[in-house]
């Protein structure tokens, strides 16, 4: 689910070309909080806070779900809802935004 969510924050700071896109490509990496910083951008520009939030959520689950395995499958399964709506969200933006 985090990877879903990063590669969805990547894909709408291309579209965007915002400013953290710009220093990821300039660099060739991103670093996280270049990410978290982008979600931030985004949910502004976009009008749309879940975009925030399913990044602080996603972050969430990659610390406690996956480098300190303190989650189970029924703690995390909840949050597929958001992962979902955000893929969902990403795929329409971006497939507008190239029109």
């Amino acid at each position: 689910m985090y990877k879903v969510v990063e590669e969805c924050i990547k894909a709408l700071a291309q579209a965007y070309n915002i400013e953290e896109y710009v220093k990821a490509s300039g660099e060739g990496k991103w670093w996280v909080s270049l990410i978290g910083k982008a979600a931030s951008r985004l949910a502004g520009i976009l009008n749309e806070p879940r975009v925030e939030f399913t990044w602080s959520v996603a972050y969430d689950l990659h610390v406690w779900g996956f480098h300190e395995a303190k989650y189970t499958i029924n703690d995390v399964k909840g949050d597929l809802n958001h992962v979902q709506w955000l893929l969902e969200f990403t795929r329409s933006v971006t497939l507008h935004k190239s029109k």
